[in-house]
């Protein structure tokens, strides 16, 4: 596209996205389809689920205000980073909100000397309010 920054393609998309959402009752949905049983938080920061895939679903929340390329997923009592990026670079709105399923494999990030558990999403579904 040009010279278009990416962050005002993924403004410009964002709208678009709001605008047939409301438009539709329908989950807004990126990547690949969100398919599989829903397990709790808890479990994909247990040791024992890194490398496996998983899908989780919660409160969408610290949306990357640059790209949408990352986001914190939260129930009741764990929050969990997530990572999303499609194949045109950009992840999910920054405007995005509500709750959200994301099926994605769990892996470990050294940061510092913490080990952060993450989920690397392949699909991302809004689910609204």
């Amino acid at each position: 596209m040009g010279n278009i920054p990416h962050s005002l393609i993924a403004l410009l998309t964002a709208a678009a996205i709001v605008m047939l959402g409301s438009a539709c009752e329908s989950k807004t949905r990126f990547g690949l389809p969100v398919e599989g049983e829903v397990v709790d938080i808890d479990y994909a920061l247990t040791q024992p689920a890194v490398g496996r895939t998983v899908v989780l679903e919660g409160a969408l929340h610290g949306v990357c205000q640059d790209e949408g390329c990352y986001f914190t997923l939260s129930d009741r009592a764990h929050e969990i980073l997530v990572r999303y990026t499609g194949e045109n670079g950009l992840g999910i709105p920054v405007v995005a909100r509500g709750k959200a399923r994301v099926r994605g494999k769990i892996r470990d990030t050294i940061i510092g000397r913490n080990r952060v558990s993450e989920v690397r999403a392949t699909g991302v579904e809004l689910l609204g309010e």
